[in-house]
């Protein structure tokens, strides 16, 4: 049985399905390696962090008081 005739795609929607595959594995390949130093700098980033609750304070002008 012709795959092409029983998923009813032409030959050319085929190809680039096999395209989007390797586009889509080759993401995840240079993802891969980068998504543990992406945790790591949001994690340091939220430590960092000043708190939301308590907020730095602003700069006043001596002449604004």
């Amino acid at each position: 049985m012709d795959r092409r005739a029983a998923l009813g795609k032409s030959f050319a929607e085929l190809v680039m399905a096999r395209v989007g595959e390797g586009v889509g594995v080759l993401c995840f390949l240079f993802l891969l390696p980068v998504l543990p130093f992406l945790a790591v700098a949001a994690a340091v980033s939220s430590l960092i962090r000043s708190d939301p609750d308590h907020p730095e304070p602003s700069y006043r002008p001596d002449w604004a008081s």
